[in-house]
């Protein structure tokens, strides 16, 4: 395992869970249904997801100068998370992401405030290049894509990292449900593909419909164009991977008892930078990347990852 350290590059916030009673429960039943406060953000779920793997990782984002922010940046630190490039705005508050959790694990997401975030407020200059430079993986995320001046700067991230061949992976996370699709978002979206080695994302919500094809193998295949890996993930059938060379390999999931898949994603691509960075090919990556979001999914909240003994351990390793 490297010691220099993966940079994630992206958005941090509190995340509300509430996890929803089934129709006609018993008042003892909605004492389930207590909020709870845990820290939350795409990418920040990745970099503690990544911590808890034992790997070095420092978080470059943005939050408030607000209780919020305060939580987000201790609960970071707390996970081992290197916080020294996490910026405070005294103009934006930190987000907040409310999930209601249906008995069956699924779940339902309304953002606070839905725009404007502190997260959005990410600039160029708060990208150091040497840090960048120095490190073993840059991760980012389409989260952070949809507003300036934050699309710049992960931009800026991505191509100074490119630069000194430093491998980058993005996570879609387009969300087309909770912002929708326009020319400028597409724009920008295309130029991070083109600047990242490995794209991941949703199957059947990101990858196929971003290609515009049905299949999802001819869409990875053509998110991939003969220059990167491309993950598609598949949830309950775990995950298909494309390499640079358009060989699909299918991984599939973990048996997992499903109490919460918030944060199943983030679990997924901390898993699998892990593998790649201890020179795992992209299927035991996959592999990796099922491992963790299957251990997560078990357990409640985005932040339900799992130690490097627990992967280990499922994986039978």
């Amino acid at each position: 395992m490297t010691g220099r350290p993966v940079i994630a590059l992206g958005d941090a916030n509190v995340d509300l869970v509430i996890r929803l009673p089934e129709r006609g429960a018993s008042r003892a039943d909605l004492a389930g249904s207590v909020p709870r406060l845990f820290g939350g953000g795409s990418v920040a779920n990745v970099a503690v997801a990544l911590a808890r793997l034992d790997v070095p990782v420092s978080f470059v984002g943005m939050i408030g100068d607000d209780s919020y922010g305060r939580f987000v940046q201790a609960d970071l630190a707390g996970e081992g998370v290197n916080t020294s490039g996490l910026r405070v705005s005294r103009e934006a508050l930190t987000p907040m992401v409310i999930a209601l959790i249906e008995p069956s694990g699924e779940r339902m997401i309304v953002v606070w405030p839905p725009e404007g975030g502190a997260d959005k407020h990410l600039a160029p200059d708060h990208v150091s290049r040497d840090a960048i430079a120095g490190a073993a993986w840059l991760h980012t995320s389409g989260m952070i894509m949809r507003d300036s001046p934050s699309r710049e700067a992960a931009l800026h991230a991505m191509r100074l990292a490119r630069d000194a061949g430093v491998p980058v992976s993005l996570d879609l996370n387009l969300r087309l449900e909770l912002w929708g699709w326009n020319d400028s978002i597409a724009a920008t979206i295309a130029q991070a593909i083109a600047l990242a080695d490995v794209v991941l994302g949703s199957a059947d919500e990101e990858i196929a419909p971003l290609a515009g094809v049905e299949r999802v193998e001819e869409a990875a295949r053509a998110l991939s164009a003969g220059r990167r890996a491309v993950v598609a993930r598949l949830g309950e059938r775990g995950a298909l991977v494309c390499d640079p060379t358009g060989n699909l390999a299918h991984v599939p999931a973990f048996p997992v008892t499903v109490v919460d898949t918030l944060g199943a994603g983030d679990a997924f691509n901390g898993g699998f930078i892990a593998a790649r960075l201890a020179g795992c090919d992209l299927p035991e990556a996959a592999r990796w990347g099922n491992a963790v979001a299957a251990l997560k999914i078990a357990r409640s909240g985005a932040r339900g990852t799992p130690t490097r003994a627990e992967v280990l351990r499922l994986l039978g390793g």
